[in-house]
C-alpha cells in the first residue's frame, strides 16, 4: 500500500508481522553482519552462557522494524532514521508483531517527514520499541 505525506495524520497506525524467525536466519545473518556470536547459533552455548537457548541479533530484530517503517509508508517513502531499543530476546520460531503509529508530522528542508512509533512484540512480549522517520517523495 502507498500512503501519501498530506493522506496522513497523527495517530493513523498499522500492525505488520514478520515471517517466523529461524535459525538459518540467524546464521545468514550472522554471516552477512559479521557478527558470529554462538548464542545466535549454538543453543548448548546459549544456554550455558544462561540463556534461555539461542537468540536472534538484535539488529535483526532493528531490521524487522525497518522493514516495518518502510512498509507503512510504502514505496513514496524511506527510512530516514531509526532507533530503538531491544528489550527482550527473540527467538527461534518467533513471530514479531510490529505496531508503527505516526506521531508527527511536518515538513523538514522542503521534504515532507513523519515521526514514528514503533513497537514490537511476541505474543504480547515487547521486544522492541523505538522510532523512526519517514522521508516522502516531494
Amino acid at each position: 500500500m502507498q500512503r501519501r505525506f498530506d493522506e496522513l495524520a497523527v495517530g493513523d497506525r498499522d500492525t505488520f508481522s514478520s515471517d517466523p524467525v529461524t535459525t538459518r536466519q540467524l546464521v545468514m545473518y550472522a554471516g552477512a553482519s559479521g557478527d558470529f556470536n554462538r548464542i545466535h547459533y549454538d543453543d548448548a552455548y546459549a544456554r550455558e552462557a544462561g540463556l534461555a537457548g539461542v537468540i536472534a541479533h538484535g539488529m535483526l530484530t532493528m531490521g524487522i522494524a525497518g522493514r516495518s517503517a518502510s512498509a507503512f509508508g510504502g514505496p513514496g517513502a524511506f527510512v530516514r532514521d531509526i532507533e530503538g531499543r531491544f528489550l527482550n530476546p527473540v527467538r527461534p520460531g518467533d513471530v514479531v508483531v510490529m505496531t508503527v503509529e505516526v506521531v508527527a508530522k511536518e515538513t523538514r528542508q522542503g521534504v515532507p517527514c513523519c515521526d514514528l512509533a514503533v513497537r514490537g512484540e511476541v505474543e504480547r512480549r515487547l521486544v522492541f520499541q523505538g522510532n523512526a522517520t519517514l522521508a516522502f517523495q516531494r
